[in-house]
């Protein structure tokens, strides 16, 4: 819906220095009002749609009980139980990605003595690829096996893990080549930046799609996940997933069918064993690669479509606005 905002009679308010100011919270709570009311005093009935935001979180009470309220929750989190489980109540759908966000939101609603009711607001509709290939992009999966990554750092993605990796790759002397790619720079070590293992921040759009092309397999080492667009990207051109078997990536991947999936999440030295004899067989058993790899593109044309996404969220907010 970007084009809506785009219109020229439309204006946009800065409103986060005081509602997200602790030091003058009246000002949060003055501007509940100014948007409650705003809401509510459309002549066309309105649909509201929140994300994972606090102050959009407290302006639900205020909203008048015949609009209905949807709200976009990608990934369980339960540092943030406190934020939103007051107000679950006065969200009519909570959008997800997976089976397993809503099992997992289930098992908090418990804890929270939240009605079982209300899991029945769940809706799972996929994220969209900006641009799917026409056709499958056929490589030929020759040595050295090309191995990538490309994402954020953090404790959340565990780049570190990746770097062990790399390094029992080449002590064992494998024929297989890796690159890497994100704002990462002050956690990779130094002789993977002067060796051009690790070539900096992609830009996205054509530079993240050739990325994709050039390299055969997509490494992830992930402790926790919705499910990523970068994986999504990747089975789109063809490039197969080798990722942490969490939340809903194995609704989305069956191991060696679309990709491999790394089970032993819980411990890093496991999962970097893992990964690594997972690298072993596929330089071993490289002609299953191409199979896998049209099983990923096929998928992803059937199901990350900007068509599919579109009527998914249609459906949502068109019907539940009468």
């Amino acid at each position: 819906m970007k084009h809506f905002f785009q219109l020229s009679h439309v204006s946009f308010k800065e409103i986060s220095k005081w509602t997200d100011n602790k030091y003058i919270y009246w000002g949060n709570l003055i501007f509940r009002g100014i948007c409650s009311y705003y809401i509510n005093r459309q002549k066309q009935s309105p649909v509201v749609f929140i994300g994972q935001c606090n102050f959009a979180y407290k302006l639900t009470p205020h909203i008048n009980r015949k609009i209905k309220i949807h709200e976009l929750i990608h990934m369980f989190d339960p540092r943030f139980t406190w934020v939103w489980a007051p107000f679950v109540k006065f969200i009519n759908t909570r959008i997800i990605v997976g089976d397993i966000i809503k099992y997992k939101f289930k098992d908090s609603y418990l804890r929270e003595g939240i009605s079982m009711n209300y899991v029945e607001r769940f809706y799972k509709i996929f994220y969209r690829l900006e641009y799917i290939p026409k056709c499958l992009h056929v490589r030929s999966f020759n040595l050295p096996l090309k191995v990538y990554y490309a994402g954020r750092g953090g404790p959340q993605k565990r780049v570190g893990i990746i770097f062990d990796i790399i390094r029992k790759c080449r002590e064992e002397k494998l024929p297989v080549e890796f690159k890497l790619a994100g704002p990462f720079r002050d956690e990779v070590p130094h002789q993977l930046v002067h060796d051009g293992t690790y070539i900096g921040e992609l830009k996205g759009g054509e530079e993240m799609y050739n990325f994709h092309k050039d390299n055969d397999v997509l490494l992830m080492t992930s402790a926790w996940e919705g499910f990523p667009l970068v994986i999504m990207e990747a089975m789109a051109f063809g490039a197969v997933p080798l990722v942490s078997k969490i939340d809903a990536i194995p609704e989305h991947i069956q191991h060696g069918y679309k990709g491999f999936l790394l089970s032993q999440v819980n411990s890093e030295i496991d999962l970097a064993n893992e990964a690594f004899e997972n690298i072993k067989n596929l330089i071993a058993n490289k002609e299953t690669l191409s199979t896998i790899s049209n099983h990923a593109y096929q998928y992803a044309l059937s199901n990350f479509s900007a068509e599919k996404f579109r009527n998914e969220y249609r459906k949502i907010l068109l019907e539940n606005s009468h």
